[in-house]
């Protein structure tokens, strides 16, 4: 006689929330009922965990109820919560990643993720959590503190992006208003900023709007085409900082420094970087980039250790810092003295 199949208890919130995730998608309109049978869960509890799936899980009008066939659905098929953390290992992970959040706190996707994340480790057992606890103390990650982000400025900017719609805002201490095409949100260095499209007669060049500086926006009716190679990263030729020049150039940098070499080789500041070492002991670096402004600041971060050889605007503007800046450091002995 074949032995009866157990029908597996579902005590653990997010084991039900994860199974309701997986017949709204695989079934067709399942309803409060058929979760509860499902789980052997009550109504009550059924419906707390629809709730949690929309505030808590992201589905938050994607997750909607179809009067005619009396069951749930998703507005948009591809939706899926994630998978329940099922390792020390991962939760591990998850905990430090809530810290890594930390370093874009003071906007609303913030608040989300810290939800979701914070859901994730809901029942694990305490020598679990306690190990966690033990280790999260000892990593560390290290950033500018972001700037807070108003909250409307925020959805606003989300509902631009979604649509491809253009929109207007005061900015800054500009006495016009500026209007734009959103292509997308990018964080550096402790700002959002909005990287954008301003096709002004006068202007028609891509750049970049902190948020903070940003007033009275507007979501226009009129839209756009975004086009095909809109994303920052497909357009900028290098990590120096947040910047697209309006030209590629050849750079050649001299390293005198071994320990200064050594730092800089560490990184990827751009694909095509190279270092030969010379017959004086330094170190010549060779790469192509598009963010001029920001390799000035770079160049100059590194003090004597660090000589531009090309282009040419490179080791002027560099020389006349240098000048400066000798010049200053003079003045401030002289007043010693």
């Amino acid at each position: 006689m074949a032995k009866e199949k157990v029908k597996k208890q579902y005590t653990n919130g997010l084991e039900r929330i994860l199974k309701i995730d997986w017949m709204i998608s695989n079934l067709r309109y399942p309803s409060v009922q058929n979760f509860a049978e499902e789980t052997g869960a009550s109504i009550p509890t059924i419906n707390r965990d629809l709730r949690d799936l929309r505030n808590k899980f992201g589905a938050e009008g994607i997750l909607q109820y179809d009067r005619y066939k009396k069951g749930f659905y998703y507005t948009r098929p591809s939706f899926r919560i994630p998978a329940m953390l099922s390792s020390e290992k991962q939760i591990i992970a998850a905990s430090l990643m809530t810290k890594l959040l930390e370093l874009i706190k003071n906007t609303p996707v913030y608040k989300k993720a810290i939800e979701v994340f914070n859901s994730l480790s809901n029942n694990i057992d305490e020598n679990t959590k306690l190990n966690v606890k033990k280790l999260s103390n000892r990593i560390l990650f290290l950033g500018m503190d972001p700037v807070k982000i108003d909250d409307e400025i925020w959805s606003n900017l989300e509902e631009a992006l979604s649509k491809n719609c253009y929109i207007k805002f005061d900015y800054v201490k500009y006495n016009r208003k500026f209007v734009v095409q959103s292509w997308q949100l990018i964080y550096s260095e402790g700002m959002w900023c909005l990287y954008a499209y301003n096709p002004n007669p006068e202007i028609k060049e891509i750049r970049f709007y902190n948020l903070t500086g940003i007033k009275n926006l507007e979501l226009l009716k009129e839209t756009f085409e975004l086009p095909k190679d809109f994303e920052y990263t497909k357009r900028a030729k290098g990590n120096f900082r947040r910047y697209i020049g309006k030209e590629l150039l050849f750079y050649k940098i001299k390293i005198t420094s071994e320990k200064t070499l050594n730092y800089i080789r560490t990184y990827k500041w751009t694909d095509d970087q190279k270092f030969e070492e010379q017959k004086d002991g330094s170190t010549i670096m060779t790469f192509s980039s598009n963010q001029d402004y920001p390799i000035l600041g770079w160049v100059l971060s590194h003090g004597m250790h660090v000589q531009p050889l090309e282009p040419e605007w490179l080791v002027e503007e560099w020389g006349k810092n240098v000048k400066a800046m000798a010049n200053i450091a003079k003045k401030m002995k002289n007043k010693k003295c």
